[in-house]
Order: C-alpha cells, then structure tokens, then sequence
C-alpha cells in the first residue's frame, strides 16, 4: 500500500497540511475524553488535558509555517485520520464506561500513529528544508509523548514525572 505521500505527492503544503490536522483532530479527542472523565479520575483528566494541550501546540507551530505559504486547498486523506478516529466507536464506549485503561491504551496507539505519519512524512523528498527542521524537532516531542503515553498505561500517576524534555 502506498503512503498518502506517494499518492498525493503535492509536497511540503500537503505533508503539512496532514500534519496538522492529526494534531488537531487529537487535541479534539483528548479534550473530549479530558471532560467526559475529570470529575471521575482527576490523574487521567489532567494526562488527557496535557496530550490536548501538546497537541494544540504543535498545530500552532505548523500552522505557522502554513500561513507564510501560498498553496491550495488539499483534501485530507483517510489515511491522514488519526487511530482516535479511526476508534472512535471504541473510544465513545470507553469514555462512557469512563474505561482509562482502555483510553490509555487507545491513546498511546494514536501517539504511535503521528509518530508514524512524521516518519512517512520526513522520507518525502518533496520536503523543503525549513519544513524538514521544524518536523524533525516536533518528531522529538512526539516521541516523548509516544513514550509518556506509554509510561501512563502502565503507572499513571507518574506520566508527567518521566520522559521530560531537555531544555536548551
């Protein structure tokens, strides 16, 4: 099966575009699950309000660069859907059985899913260079995340103790 950049090979304001729409639809999710279980489970509350919130950081940063950009208006693909949405039967269900092992469980693979659509996305050869950059450094952050989401499913209490990220 191609990848949507090979069948879509419009490049750097198409990959960017896909992007920022997995972060997103992600931050739609996790803001969602964060309401639906706060009152219930403040821990897995303020983990789902912390993914919603990276999450919504990291559109700003594409979307910066999208704004600078001329380019047309692309259609996003269904493989550009994060794994949330393509569960998200499961994840109503979860949330309204307020399951946070299965929430965690759900969220680490959408995590795993934009780690593996910025891995298709920096093997495009249509990428412009600044593009290149800004991914390559948001890539570090979603790996953080991807092992914090991790970490979360196994000892929740302490996601935001692990996997921090250096600062310059």
């Amino acid at each position: 099966m191609k990848t949507p950049y090979e069948v879509r090979p419009e490049g750097t304001d198409a990959i960017l575009n896909e992007i920022a729409m997995l972060h997103r639809q992600s931050a739609g999710f996790y803001r969602d699950i964060a309401k639906g279980i706060h009152k219930d489970d403040d821990t897995a509350g303020g983990y789902f309000r912390a993914l919603a919130d990276y999450h919504e950081e990291m559109v700003i940063e594409v979307n910066r660069i999208l704004s600078d950009m001329a380019g047309g208006v692309h259609t996003p693909s269904r493989t550009g859907e994060t794994e949330l949405k393509k569960q998200e039967q499961a994840v109503n269900r979860a949330l309204q059985a307020k399951n946070t092992v299965e929430l965690s469980e759900l969220a680490h693979a959408n995590e795993k899913g934009v780690s593996d659509a910025y891995q298709h996305a920096l093997a495009n050869p249509n990428l412009i260079d600044f593009a290149r950059d800004l991914l390559q450094k948001q890539h570090e952050k979603v790996l953080i995340w991807v092992n914090r989401a991790d970490r979360y499913k196994t000892v929740p209490q302490d996601f935001n103790e692990h996997y921090q990220p250096k600062h310059d």
